[in-house]
């Protein structure tokens, strides 16, 4: 029987006859009485009599019942543990992400939680906002990375906030400007980075009534700034994707102040794989760190 005789026991007693536990657990009542009988066996004595009233507690039954329920407790809780150890041992962390956060932020993160764990597996699937959270409602992933305004039906906690930056060439006359305004950013071609239905950059201009001269969108940030370096337009990205960039382009700060908030979301945390709420715990204990150090390389 996969049930143990003791977590049989218990269930004899909350259900108050053998016909009832039979049904709650699949068996048969012949097979739920032999059970109670070997377990009577085991202990020397009987446990429970019955009459016409139901299943009563002998007073050896009575003496015994707080430490049966104990062991049934532990047997739980070890149980919980193994499925726990078994998932940190062979789990695959599924994850949902966007470009700035793949490149500068879960490499290091991941190698160090393999430290601990070096045995767990990640998966990285890449795209836009709506895509993270489709591929969380129908179990892809385990969770990701989501603007928190554009995301339905997942829960959802805070992770950071990125600014938005000027991409020129180097040999742009705004290049020469320490900060440059939107409307600035209006007069040349202008490379869009493509982020699904909500776009930060089409809603800041429209916010200030203006309107960029939008010649190319593109999903990649790096092809925007390989296509911003050869001069084929000017464009706006996260500051998180430029570490490392500022030697080949000339990167200014827009005066007037917006960002993007991200959050991390997931369909239940309840429900999650353990290795991935092991995961999730870690991000947000060690990412301001790897977060604080880009921001200074910047």
């Amino acid at each position: 029987m996969l049930q143990s005789k003791k977590k049989i026991f218990l269930t004899v007693l909350d259900a108050g006859s053998f016909t009832k536990a039979a049904a709650e657990l699949g068996y048969s009542q012949s097979a739920i009485s032999q059970t109670i009988k070997t377990l009577e066996d085991d202990l020397g004595t009987t446990l429970v009599s019955r009459s016409r009233e139901g299943l009563t507690l002998t007073k050896d039954g009575e003496e015994f019942l707080p430490y049966i329920r104990s062991i049934v407790a532990a047997e739980d809780d070890l149980g919980a543990k193994i499925r726990e150890m078994q998932g940190l041992e062979k789990g695959v962390i599924k994850i949902g992400t966007f470009t700035s956060i793949s490149r500068n932020i879960l490499p290091a993160l991941m190698h160090d939680f393999r430290k601990t764990y070096p045995n767990i597996r990640f998966e990285l699937l890449q795209g836009e906002y709506n895509d993270i959270q489709d591929w969380i409602l129908d179990g892809t992933i385990d969770f990701g990375f989501v603007a928190p305004n554009t995301v339905t039906g997942l829960e959802t906690q805070p992770f950071l906030s990125d600014t938005m930056m000027a991409v020129l060439p180097q040999n742009h006359p705004l290049a020469k400007k320490k900060a440059v305004s939107l409307a600035d950013l209006t007069n040349d071609p202008f490379i869009e980075l493509i982020e699904g239905t909500f776009s930060v950059t089409r809603k800041v201009f429209k916010d200030y009534h203006l309107t960029p001269d939008i010649i190319y969108s593109v999903y990649d940030d790096y092809t925007i700034l390989e296509m911003v370096k050869h001069g084929y337009g000017i464009s706006m990205l996260y500051k998180l994707v430029l570490t490392g960039y500022g030697d080949e382009i000339a990167l200014r700060p827009i005066i007037e102040p917006f960002e993007r908030s991200l959050d991390l979301a997931w369909r239940d945390y309840t429900t999650l794989p353990i290795a991935a709420k092991r995961f999730i715990e870690f991000l947000k204990q060690e990412s301001p760190r790897i977060i604080e150090k880009i921001r200074k390389q910047n």
